[in-house]
């Protein structure tokens, strides 16, 4: 009688693991988790722009230029459809001696930390190019107290989120202790009162705080880290200067008023979703002096956008997105570079 009611509880253990197994994954399925998979939200839920990729076989030996895309809004899709301008010019400079797939994964509010976790998950894709173009959303996170900065930006629950689901490999097996590492991690934050940085845009009341950079390093880490992963990989890297508009003898405020002096685009967003206006200048600064520099001392491809970009408020919609004009002047430009310098010849 002993061993079957050892059986009996070992069946009824099972029972409830499953059960419990199957209500928690129904249960994430309400997040946008997908129920076989769930460790696919890394791409589903966080990095979208990379999803359609993953199944495709992209290689650097074949007939086709594959060329990939990162950085944060001005170059994404939605704002500028960058990629389809760039194969626009291309197609019409090489006509049928090329063929060229871009893979845009651009997308609102990614920082340098964003586009290297999007690289790496491209583990097993090789590419002809790769362009880098961010600087500006890298700020928000400067606009936190600096006792409460952290050099790996978990400062902002975007990157806790993330990390969080990076530390559980075993998710598509269990999602268990994914679960319970995240509601322990919820109770914790409500418990310490824990002070977050918004990943999406600066809370006014520490927006003062944006005035000490202090995303240098980490920012010259993660760029670092993108062009070490390239020379291993075998792909071209062009970093671009990021350019910006700030108008001069004007104070931004983020009011409408401030739209007067650019182009009068159909969406526009205020200087203050960064920050204050002079320290967001200052933090593009001094972003664009590490990636020269970076671009120096590893001999990467390099182009001034920053400096090639006019100083008119006709190009663009606010301090830093391009206007129609602004992004012709942009793909121009680029395209220009990587003709000229052959990255894809």
């Amino acid at each position: 009688m002993a061993w079957r009611s050892f059986l009996f509880s070992v069946i009824l253990f099972v029972l409830l693991i499953v059960v419990t197994e199957i209500v928690l994954r129904i249960a994430l399925c309400f997040y946008g988790y997908p129920f076989l998979k769930p460790g696919n939200y890394m791409c589903s839920g966080f990095y979208p722009t990379i999803k359609e990729m993953m199944g495709k076989d992209i290689r650097n030996d074949d007939a086709v230029q594959d060329v990939l895309i990162l950085g944060g809004s001005v170059i994404s899709t939605p704002w500028s459809n960058m990629e389809v301008r760039l194969d626009t010019i291309l197609r019409k400079k090489y006509g049928n001696k090329k063929k060229f797939a871009f893979y845009n994964t651009a997308a609102a509010g990614h920082t340098s930390l964003d586009n290297l976790i999007k690289y790496k998950l491209l583990e097993d894709k090789r590419f002809d190019l790769v362009i880098y173009y961010e600087a500006i959303n890298e700020n928000r996170a400067n606009c936190i107290p600096d006792v409460d900065f952290r050099s790996d930006y978990t400062h902002i629950k975007w990157y806790c989120d993330i990390y969080l689901l990076q530390s559980h490999p075993e998710i598509n097996f269990t999602v268990i202790p994914y679960v319970c590492d995240l509601v322990m991690k919820g109770i914790e934050d409500k418990m310490s009162k824990k002070i977050y940085a918004r990943q999406e845009q600066v809370d006014p009341g520490f927006a003062k705080f944006g005035a000490n950079i202090k995303t240098g390093s980490s920012y010259r880490k993660n760029l670092k880290n993108i062009i070490d992963l390239s020379r291993k990989r075998g792909d071209e890297l062009l970093l671009l200067s990021y350019a910006s508009f700030f108008p001069k003898g004007v104070k931004l405020t983020g009011e409408q008023k401030d739209m007067d002096y650019f182009a009068g685009c159909h969406y526009a967003s205020p200087v203050t979703i960064w920050g204050e206006a002079e320290y967001v200048k200052k933090g593009i600064y001094i972003h664009n002096q590490i990636l020269r520099e970076l671009a120096i001392k590893s001999k990467t491809h390099f182009f001034d956008m920053a400096e090639n970009m006019p100083q008119d408020g006709r190009f663009f919609c606010d301090v830093c997105h391009v206007s129609e004009p602004g992004a012709q002047n942009f793909s121009k430009k680029l395209a220009t570079y990587i003709v000229d310098s052959k990255l894809v010849e």
